[in-house]
């Protein structure tokens, strides 16, 4: 099976985006006091974490190179040490639309596109189903909280 250039660089996109996204949890999970709240947050966190794998072992399946260990650690911690002294709801809901802005649409985008591997192609429109699950969920729970 050939892989082109062109689709290798489009999964190291989706993977730097993904990473990304877990940072952006990472800086705000620890503030928030609700609990459902902060379980989605974590949930997108972990799935945004095991996408990222995924498309790892692809990118190197296709002869890229595997995303430095030190970084996952440093996407996974990095805004941990850090409060978020806004309205948590709100911030929350900032997330996703950073997440829908970059993620989603660069799976969009990326979907489009002619890829060579059908299987791949498969696999990312299920992590894109996968992300717009819980950043409607995460949406949602915001927007119930801020109306209380």
């Amino acid at each position: 099976m050939k892989f082109s250039s062109v689709d290798l660089k489009k999964l190291n996109e989706l993977r730097s985006a993904l990473l990304e996204g877990i940072r952006k949890c990472g800086e705000v999970v620890l503030s928030v006091n609700n609990e459902p709240l902060r379980k989605t947050i974590m949930s997108l966190e972990q799935q945004s974490n095991q996408y990222a794998n995924e498309l790892n072992a692809q990118i190197q399946v296709m002869g890229g190179y595997s995303m430095n260990e030190s970084k996952q650690e440093d996407a996974n911690t990095s805004g941990k040490s850090k409060k978020i002294k806004t309205n948590i709801e709100e911030q929350a809901l900032k997330i996703c639309r950073k997440i829908e802005k970059s993620v989603i649409n660069l799976y969009k985008k990326t979907l489009k596109e002619e890829l060579a591997n059908d299987g791949l192609k498969k696999m990312m429109k299920y992590q894109m189903d996968g992300i717009m699950c819980t950043t409607l969920q995460l949406k949602l729970l915001s927007k119930f909280l801020h109306n209380q």
